[in-house]
């Protein structure tokens, strides 16, 4: 079993630090050796870099701390219920985003188009019946 200083699993992970100290005082990654002093020397085997990559890959899609813990309780199943919803969540906010997108390009590309303010106009009646109703 190799152990890794906190330095080490911070620059392997990208973790802070103060963010190892938080997920430890919130129960989600614990150092698997405090030396006596109990906080001057944190060790993290293998398994705990693992975890702590895991909590980072949660993070990066959202997931609450407090849903996290939850997920690490079940450390082999993962809970594929959070994360099946939050992967509905993202996919409906990059929906709303590419129709946002779509209608800030269209703007542009009617204000580009046209010199005319009556076309103008009409246009963007058109686009807001379809858009907004």
């Amino acid at each position: 079993m190799s152990l890794n200083t906190i330095k080490q699993v911070t620059e392997v992970t990208g973790i802070t630090v103060n963010a190892l100290r938080y997920y430890d005082s919130k129960g989600l990654l614990h150092p698997t050796i405090r030396n006596s002093e109990g906080r001057k020397e944190w060790l993290y085997d293998d398994a705990a870099v693992r975890k702590a990559k895991r909590i980072l890959l949660l993070r990066s899609i959202g997931i609450s701390v407090e849903s996290i813990a939850l997920v690490l309780e079940s450390m082999d199943k993962m809970d594929e219920k959070l994360i099946k919803a939050r992967l509905e969540e993202l996919l409906a906010m990059r929906e709303e985003l590419d129709e946002q997108i779509t209608v800030a390009g269209m703007l542009l590309l009617l204000d580009d188009m046209s010199q005319d303010a009556d076309v103008k106009n009409e246009l963007l009646d058109k686009m807001f019946e379809k858009v907004c109703r």
